[in-house]
């Protein structure tokens, strides 16, 4: 494989559990210097400050005529019971004095969550004070608006470790995601059959192992569908050649049985005679179908030359005259502002058009209508043919132009073997050009307009 220095996931992976290890730490250095810092700037009662100051005044509470607030150390609150535990005096709120017994009630010491309870024994009283076991502010605003710097320093620390969190794991994410894109381009481009394309590495290794197998797949696919495509080629080739080889056969055939036909012969022969000379004008059709549905699979070989408009036109419209004639079938020829010339090869696009009025003439009844017109649009020359016909069916407007697709709904006919407009429509994208099918709104038959680029681009 073509990358050095490759990597395992494994080690991507510790290398990034070791980076947040390292980064966490980091951030508790940063947050315990932050809090000493904060500690010298402002001032903080350290968090066994209230404990060690109640077990001083414990004495002097128990034994004191009244309890008062100069007896309680800063951050405490506290109340007084009687025995049976009703409320007598203090700062508790009745919620809060409540809690507070129920914590004490069989010990001398409770706790809840955050709070910590010390019942001192009085004389037929119970004195119970709440105090914490963290640091707090000294000034009494502070403490009322801002949670203790113990808490205070948590959040901050949860805050640093969740956008820690989002950080790597979008960094490692990215990373990953960019190596994976080279599976994805590489599965789409041999999807498209794409094949040719240089292989890349992630230089991740169990990555680069798919993308190993996979640019050897690659590699056969090509192997495969290139043999595939000589032996298409080569089967086209011999067909072409067969076709051809019983065209001369087809002929004698054919002509000898019309010689027949003029011979003295009996109705019975000349029955039989007929026989031989239709069957043999319908095996030329089938095999001059055979022949230009080769010529397009093997595609055309133009022959560009610099066609005069004007005697291009007339010699197709007497063509289209001599057709519409023999089915009774009205034409209107409409030729707008042209080019004196353009390029093109000048049988090839002359067959294309004749394929269009071929199919139009075939989808018109007798005394119908065909409208044959030529103008420029833009830098295209245009030869518009409609017919009044039954039209293209929704599926035949998408699909017509597909080689074999015959729609029976609406235009089927089993003569044109689905390749008419295959076969018009490859020798027109061959000469750069582009062909429409859309309805005509004027005689609600099919319309069909083709288009050669002016001025032709390198064929």
């Amino acid at each position: 494989m073509g990358v050095k220095n490759k990597t395992k996931l494994r080690t991507i992976f510790i290398k990034y559990l070791c980076v947040f290890c390292i980064s966490t730490v980091v951030i508790i250095i940063l947050l315990l210097g932050f809090y000493s810092i904060l500690f010298s700037k402002i001032d903080i009662i350290p968090s066994n400050y209230a404990e060690n100051k109640l077990m001083k005044n414990k004495s002097e509470i128990a034994l004191s005529k009244k309890v008062t607030e100069s007896l309680i150390p800063d951050t405490c609150e506290y109340g007084v019971y009687t025995n049976k535990g009703k409320f007598i005096s203090g700062d508790f709120s009745l919620k809060e004095a409540k809690k507070a017994w129920r914590a004490v009630k069989n010990s001398e010491k409770g706790s809840d969550f955050f709070n910590y309870y010390l019942k001192i024994p009085r004389e037929n009283q119970v004195c119970i004070v709440k105090y914490h076991l963290s640091s707090q502010y000294a000034s009494p605003k502070l403490r009322k608006f801002l949670p203790s710097p113990d808490l205070f320093l948590i959040f901050l620390f949860c805050i640093a470790f969740i956008l820690e969190v989002i950080f790597l794991a979008y960094t490692f994410g990215k990373r990953l995601t960019k190596k994976m894109d080279l599976l994805q381009d590489a599965a789409d481009k041999i999807q498209n059959q794409n094949l040719d394309f240089k292989g890349e590495y992630s230089s991740v290794v169990e990555i680069d192992n798919v993308l190993s197998s996979m640019y050897e797949m690659k590699e056969e696919l090509k192997i495969s569908k290139k043999k595939q495509w000589d032996l298409e080629e080569k089967r086209k080739e011999q067909i072409s050649s067969l076709a051809h080889d019983i065209k001369t056969p087809l002929t004698i055939i054919r002509g000898n049985g019309e010689l027949l036909e003029e011979t003295n012969q009996t109705d019975e022969q000349k029955e039989y005679t007929s026989y031989i000379v239709h069957s043999a004008k319908d095996m030329q059709q089938y095999v001059k179908t055979l022949i230009e549905i080769s010529k397009a699979q093997m595609g055309y070989t133009l022959k560009i030359e610099e066609i005069n408009t004007k005697k291009y036109i007339e010699e197709i419209l007497s063509h289209i005259k001599a057709l519409t004639s023999i089915k009774r079938i009205n034409l209107d020829s409409k030729i707008g502002k042209v080019p004196n010339s353009f390029k093109a090869d000048f049988i090839l696009l002359k067959r294309a058009i004749m394929n269009v009025v071929s199919n139009a003439i075939d989808y018109t009844k007798e005394n119908g209508r065909i409208i044959f017109s030529v103008d420029q649009i833009e830098k295209y020359i245009r030869f518009k043919i409609v017919d009044s016909g039954k039209g293209f069916s929704k599926e035949s407007l998408l699909k017509a132009k597909d080689q074999f697709y015959m729609d029976d709904s609406s235009r089927g006919g089993k003569s044109h073997y689905g390749m008419g407009l295959y076969i018009t429509n490859t020798i027109v994208k061959k000469h750069n050009g582009k062909m429409e099918l859309l309805n005509s709104k004027t005689t609600k038959g099919a319309e069909i307009n083709i288009y050669i680029l002016l001025p032709m681009n390198k064929f």
